[in-house]
């Protein structure tokens, strides 16, 4: 089993512009409304001959597929440019598309070889239409069908969207959330597994992710931040007890072990991961966005016992995993449901301009229902604030 890893998030190679590349065209795509699945396509727009491809391309675009599986994969990667170049950055699996640019009949990259077998468009030739003032060249290109495009957008938001954190504020940041958690005792006495620092660093270390989470799903970044620092702060070596005795359980060490614990029959499932998210709980939450059109994944059975200990795996192995599923906890936690017990009308899901009464309540729901939640909930706004402090002084509003 592979418990929580406190870690520094790094890229194996492929340089800094092609991280650069991706997350300046992912954010762009998010801030125009493009909705998640979409396909970007990066250019590779000269003669590249094979040993450039080789030398620069594919480190380039392996680096682009490296930087969009660490914002949470909100978008497709498509390559554009010369047959070879196409048909070799989509053999490495960095690419799942081709737009080829057959239309530069001299490229070497053209000259002999076959189309890649995922061409998406082709570019053929240019041509002239209109005339006088209204004369324009267009480039003519044939469709395969592999891409059909998009056709709805998201409306374009009327507030700031939240941008990557300036470690300028960093020191701040820190001193501020860890004074407040000491001022509330919270997590209070020994038993717990990481200190303070290490899981905001944590937090931080993943924040491209939470941002482009922010952006995607418009909502403010400080929510998705307060859950998972909270409940990684709060991960206690109880918890690593009970991630042990699901690992028993569904590997049939010990199937029945738990049985004896009061109120507990069997040790199925638990909160694991920086956030502390359960399998039933990933399940139901990211169903909701697959049915609501914001995720593309396939729907899984949270009764099932399969179902729980395969997303339960992703929820303790896999941090980026863990901490993408919160802002669908989130939106699961709104959907559908009312508001406050005070309230008639049904809860916004989460906005760029929330309430601070809908923050309370959509924090609160994270945990679930009863005066603890309740209390939690009243503790972990100050913390809300915090982190919507700096984030609001780095997006300029």
């Amino acid at each position: 089993m592979k418990q929580i890893q406190y870690q520094r998030v790094h890229h194996s190679g492929g340089g800094p512009q092609g991280v650069t590349d991706c997350m300046n065209a992912a954010f762009k795509a998010e801030e125009h409304g493009f909705k998640p699945g979409s396909r970007i396509y990066f250019a590779v727009d000269y003669d590249a001959v094979d040993e450039e491809v080789t030398s620069h391309i594919l480190p380039y675009f392996r680096s682009i597929k490296e930087e969009m599986d660490q914002l949470g994969s909100p978008y497709k990667i498509g390559v554009y440019g010369p047959r070879n170049a196409c048909a070799r950055i989509s053999a490495e699996g960095y690419a799942g598309t081709s737009f080829v640019s057959d239309m530069s009949s001299g490229f070497s990259g053209n000259l002999g070889y076959a189309m890649p077998e995922n061409w998406a468009f082709d570019q053929i030739v240019t041509k002239v239409v209109g005339s006088g003032d209204g004369r324009i060249e267009i480039d003519n290109n044939i469709a395969s069908g592999r891409d059909t495009g998009q056709g709805s957008f998201y409306p374009a938001p009327a507030q700031k969207l939240d941008i990557g954190f300036d470690l300028d504020y960093w020191a701040g940041l820190l001193q501020e959330a860890d004074d407040y958690m000491e001022s509330i005792g919270r997590p209070g006495g020994t038993g717990y597994v990481y200190t303070r620092q290490e899981c905001l660093e944590t937090i931080m270390n993943y924040d491209a992710a939470i941002t482009s989470a922010a952006r995607r799903y418009r909502m403010r970044k400080a929510l998705i931040q307060t859950s998972a620092f909270w409940e990684f702060c709060h991960y206690s070596y109880k918890d690593t007890a009970e991630d042990a005795g699901v690992v028993l359980y569904h590997t049939g060490v010990i199937p029945d072990w738990g049985k004896d614990l009061p109120g507990v029959t069997r040790l199925v499932d638990s909160s694991t991961g920086i956030a502390k998210v359960s399998g039933r709980t990933a399940i139901l939450s990211r169903n909701n966005s697959i049915r609501s059109g914001l995720l593309e994944s396939d729907i899984l059975d949270s009764a099932s016992d399969d179902d729980r200990w395969t997303m339960w795996q992703k929820s303790n192995q896999d941090n980026l995993f863990n901490l993408s599923t919160v802002p669908h906890l989130h939106i699961w936690g709104a959907d559908g449901k009312q508001g406050d017990i005070h309230e008639e009308t049904p809860q916004r899901r989460p906005a760029l301009d929330y309430t601070d009464t809908e923050t309370f309540e959509i924090l609160r729901r994270y945990q679930g229902f009863g005066d603890q939640a309740v209390a939690d909930a009243q503790l972990r706004m100050p913390l809300y604030a915090i982190f919507e402090k700096y984030n609001s002084i780095v997006r300029g509003s």
